[in-house]
C-alpha cells in the first residue's frame, strides 16, 4: 500500500497546497474538494456568495437560497484546473424549494512507486477522484426570512481505496427591515461524524459561512456587491469580496478577491451573457506558478413550479 499512499499524498498535495480549496496550515481533513466553488458567477466575485446563492448552486453555499428560486433552473459548470485536474458540477433548483446537485473532481493519474522501486517501473498509475451528490430544501418563512437544509453523500477514492460519508448543511437568508437591497446569509456546512480512511479517523471539513449582499446602481447600471467571511474547523477566518456590474442589461462583469488563494494574488474576474432563458458565464483565476484556471457554465431557466 505504500505506493498508494504516495500517490494519494502527491495528488492531494497538488490540490491542497493552499490555492485550491483550503488553506494548508493545519493538518489534512478529507473531502476538501467541497470548498471548490461550483458557481462561475461566485468565482468571478471572489467566492462571496453566501447571501447571493438563490440559484442552482445554492446547495454549495447556502441551502436557504432554495427558498427564493423564481423559475426552474439547471446549471452545468466545467472547471479546467491546473495540473490536468478537472471539476464538473451539475445543479438543479425548483421554485417549490427543492434542489439537487452533483459535484465531481478528477485529479487524473500519477505513477505508482514503492521504496524499492522509486521509479515505479511496471507498477502502473493511480488516480484520485472525489464526488458529492447533494439534495436539499429551502422555505421562505416570510418575505424577509428563508431557511434551508441540505444533505450530501460524499465519496473519495485513491486507486482502489475509497471512503464514503454523509454530511448535512443548514442555512439562513435574511433581509434587513427597511433595507430590502441588503441580504444577510449564514450557513453551517459539512456537519457529520468523523470517518475512517483506512486506519486513520478524520473529521469532516466543518465550515461556517457569513455573508452580505447589497444591490445598488452604478452609473445607471444594476450592480451587486458582496462580502463573505468563512471559517473552517482548523483554519483562520478567510475573507471574500466581489462586485458585479450589469452592462447593456445583458453582460454582467465581475471582479473579486479572496484570501484563500495564497498561490496567486487572490484576484479573480469574470463576465457573462444573459440571453432570454439562458445564462453563459466565464471566470478566470491565477494561481501563480501553478497556472491559470478557467471556468465556464451554462444555465437554463424555464417555467415556474406548480
Amino acid at each position: 500500500m505504500k505506493h498508494l499512499k504516495f500517490a494519494g499524498i502527491l495528488i492531494a498535495g497538488i490540490c491542497w497546497s493552499g490555492p485550491c480549496a483550503v488553506a494548508s496550515s493545519a493538518g489534512y481533513e478529507p473531502f476538501n474538494f467541497l470548498f471548490l466553488d461550483s458557481s462561475v458567477r461566485a468565482v468571478g466575485m471572489g467566492g462571496a456568495y453566501t447571501a447571493l446563492a438563490t440559484d442552482a448552486s445554492a446547495l454549495s453555499y447556502n441551502p436557504a437560497g432554495l427558498g427564493r428560486i423564481g423559475n426552474r433552473e439547471a446549471s452545468f459548470m466545467h472547471n479546467q484546473y491546473f495540473e490536468s485536474i478537472t471539476q464538473e458540477y451539475l445543479g438543479f433548483a425548483d421554485p417549490r424549494g427543492w434542489g439537487a446537485s452533483l459535484n465531481y473532481l478528477n485529479f487524473g493519474d500519477v505513477p505508482k512507486t514503492t521504496i524499492s522501486n522509486p521509479a515505479g517501473t511496471g507498477l502502473g498509475s493511480a488516480g484520485m477522484k472525489d464526488m458529492a451528490v447533494s439534495a436539499g430544501y429551502g422555505h421562505a418563512i416570510s418575505d424577509s426570512l428563508s431557511v434551508g437544509v441540505g444533505g450530501k453523500l460524499i465519496k473519495e477514492s485513491i486507486d482502489n481505496v475509497s471512503v464514503n460519508a454523509f454530511a448535512a448543511d443548514l442555512g439562513v437568508l435574511f433581509n434587513m427591515p427597511g433595507m430590502s437591497k441588503l441580504t444577510l446569509g449564514f450557513a453551517v456546512q459539512n456537519l457529520g461524524p468523523a470517518i475512517k480512511f483506512q486506519s486513520a479517523e478524520e473529521n469532516l471539513p466543518l465550515n461556517l459561512r457569513a455573508g452580505a449582499g447589497y444591490g445598488f446602481t452604478l452609473l445607471g447600471r444594476k450592480s451587486t456587491a458582496a462580502l463573505d467571511i468563512t471559517k473552517e474547523r482548523r483554519e483562520s477566518a478567510l475573507l471574500n469580496l466581489g462586485v458585479e456590474v450589469l452592462v447593456a442589461k445583458t453582460v454582467p462583469v465581475r471582479l473579486g478577491f479572496n484570501t484563500r488563494n495564497d498561490a496567486g494574488s487572490g484576484i479573480s474576474a469574470g463576465l457573462g451573457w444573459i440571453h432570454k432563458n439562458f445564462n453563459f458565464d466565464y471566470a478566470i483565476v491565477s494561481f501563480g506558478d501553478l497556472g491559470i484556471t478557467h471556468r465556464i457554465s451554462l444555465t437554463c431557466m424555464w417555467g415556474r413550479g406548480d
